[in-house]
Formats: C-alpha cells, structure tokens, sequence
C-alpha cells in the first residue's frame, strides 16, 4: 500500500466543512463526490481527477422544486439525478435544481409516516424504474425493516430483518431527571445495490445482513477478523442518566466498531474499516470525550462479500469514519487549514 495525501482546488469558492465531509457520495462511475452542504439546500461537486470543485448544485428549500431545509439523507441514481429522503420527501432531483420525480412513499405506505418510523437509506432498482426499496427504523420498539415499494400499482411488501434484533443489547436509553433524555445504539446501515444485492451492515457486528432483490432472499454473511474481536465487547446499561451517559458512549467506542463496507466501481471491490478510539482524561468544554487517536483496520472483500485480506493501518492513526472508496483508492477525509483534503490509501 501507498499513501498520499491532497487538497481539493475549491475554485476560487468556498467548500464548507463545518460539519466535516457530510454524507459523502459518489457519482455512478466514482469520478465525482459530492458534499452535503448541511441545512443549505446544496451539494459541491468534486472532480476527483482533477481535484478540484467543479460546480455547486444549487437547490430551493420550498416550493415546486423544494427539497426542504434539512434532508434524512441523498443518494446519486444510475444516471446522477439526486434522490433524496425524509420523513415528507421522497422524490429525485436533477442537476439543475428541478424535482423531476416525486416518489410518494408514504402515500403507498402510510406506516412509514411520522416522526416515530425514520428512513434510513432509499435504493433505485437497478433496471425497473418502477421499484425502489428503503431501509427504515421504528424508535420506539426498535425494529427495522426493509420495503420494496411498485410505484405503477401503487403498493409495497414489508421485508422484516429478525437479526437486527440482537442490536438491542447495545441500545442505552438517557434520562435526565427521571425523564427521557434521547438515547444511543448502533443501527443498520444500507448504500446502493450493488450486483442485485442490498448489504446491511451495523458498527457492532463484524457482519452483513445480504437481501439479493432477485431470488428474494435474505441470509446473514459472517466474517471472521485475526486482527479485532468480531463485536463489540462493551456492555451498555439500559438506562443511564445524562451527565453519566458520555462515560458510556467513549467506553463503547474503545472498543471496537465497524463502518459500512465501501464499494468501487472501478476495482469491483468492497472494503470495510474497523476500528478503536482512544480518548484523553480531560472532557472538552461541552463535557464531551476528547479523541486522541484510533487504531484502524482494514478488510477487502471481493464483489460476493468473500474476505481478501485484513491489515493493521499503521500510518493512519485517527477516526477513519468520513472516508470513500473508489479507483483503487481509499479516500480519507483530512481538514487541512479549511480546506478539502484526504489522505489517500492505494491498495496493491
């Protein structure tokens, strides 16, 4: 492996990395990312071979072609229209700031609408125009499902996902005062279909939840890491009070947490980054866990989820969790004096 590190060229305009890099997606052939610029109804454009910003995607808030102020989250279709899902919107957008299709899920499902289902992520059908499948959670009694809904006749199929349900044992409820105070667990976590299969993986388990949308199947892949511990090791509490709840939290993540498996449309190759934090003594000004540094991991799995390899990332010692994958090449988000940049990671 070589590692490299860039700065995105922005321009002459200003890529704002407030939150860091949001919701970062690719574009179908994995030239282009695109940055979320939070709560502002835009998305940058980034040439990945030139490295530079290439254009702002500008879009209206309200009305006719309004995507809302803040989104649940955007996906790029076959043909880069932006899809995008909320609690009230379902629709695909293209690049010239217009609402091109408005899917109407809830009105197909109404069980989805409502502050108490949540979306997690929505998927194109890769040939039927007419089908798409979200992954969504219910909070209160914790489970999650997958839908595949048919927009021509208007009607959808519940596709339930029993093995989620073990993620239970890692939700901790917090209260302040004896009253609910929110809460934290890890939750399934889908990206676009891929060779006809939906993965669903979660940061708990060194595993994936595989739906081919063909054979309409579901079964479990397990990996097996000589490097990590294949779960999380921490035992939440149930309950816990607020002021004791960022004790908890910074316990779980010393131990070790998987992130989604990154697809390239170039190699055809899947990797999966693991890893451990470690926090300072000291609590920052808001009282929350300081990260000093990580240790990261990295699988490769081929295009049917079949483990490669596995390798320590000692040169890469930090949170890896803003991070894409495509020509080869793992792109790890790096702020470098407010501006874009990424340590890239070419695999041999």
């Amino acid at each position: 492996m070589t590692q490299d590190t860039v700065v995105i060229d922005p321009q002459g305009s200003i890529i704002n990395l407030k939150y860091g890099l949001t919701h970062p997606e690719l574009s179908a052939d994995g030239n282009y990312l695109y940055h979320y610029n939070y709560g502002e109804a835009r998305f940058d454009k980034v040439n990945l071979t030139d490295l530079l910003l290439e254009e702002t995607l500008h879009y209206e808030k309200e009305g006719p072609d309004g995507m809302g102020g803040y989104i649940g989250g955007y996906a790029l279709t076959g043909n880069d229209q932006v899809m995008v899902w909320s609690n009230r919107l379902n629709a695909l957008f293209d690049q010239e700031g217009k609402k091109v299709r408005d899917l109407k899920l809830t009105r197909i499902a109404s069980e989805i609408e409502g502050p108490e289902t949540f979306p997690i992520r929505l998927m194109e059908h890769p040939s039927d125009p007419n089908t798409f499948y979200g992954l969504y959670g219910k909070w209160l009694d914790h489970q999650f499902f997958l839908i595949r809904f048919d927009l021509e006749t208007e009607s959808y199929e519940k596709i339930p996902l029993p093995e989620t349900r073990k993620l239970n044992d890692y939700r901790m409820e917090i209260e302040h005062e004896g009253k609910p105070a929110g809460g934290f667990s890890p939750k399934p976590i889908a990206h676009a279909i891929q060779d006809n299969k939906i993965v669903i993986t979660n940061g708990a388990f060194n595993e994936a939840y595989v739906y081919d949308i063909r054979l309409d199947s579901l079964y479990l892949k397990t990996w097996e890491s000589q490097l990590t511990p294949n779960q999380n090791e921490y035992k939440l509490p149930k309950t816990v009070e607020l002021l004791q709840a960022e004790e908890h939290y910074m316990n779980f993540n010393e131990s070790i947490y998987f992130l989604p498996p990154k697809w390239d449309p170039v190699s055809q190759r899947y990797i999966r980054l693991s890893f451990t934090t470690q926090f300072s003594e000291n609590l920052d000004e808001y009282g929350e866990a300081i990260e000093t540094g990580a240790e990261v991991y990295l699988t490769v799995l081929d295009k049917d989820l079949t483990m490669l390899g596995e390798t320590y990332l000692e040169h890469y010692p930090k949170n890896p969790s803003q991070h894409f994958f495509t020509d080869n090449k793992i792109w790890l988000y790096e702020n470098m004096d407010d501006e874009l940049g990424f340590v890239r990671i070419r695999l041999d």
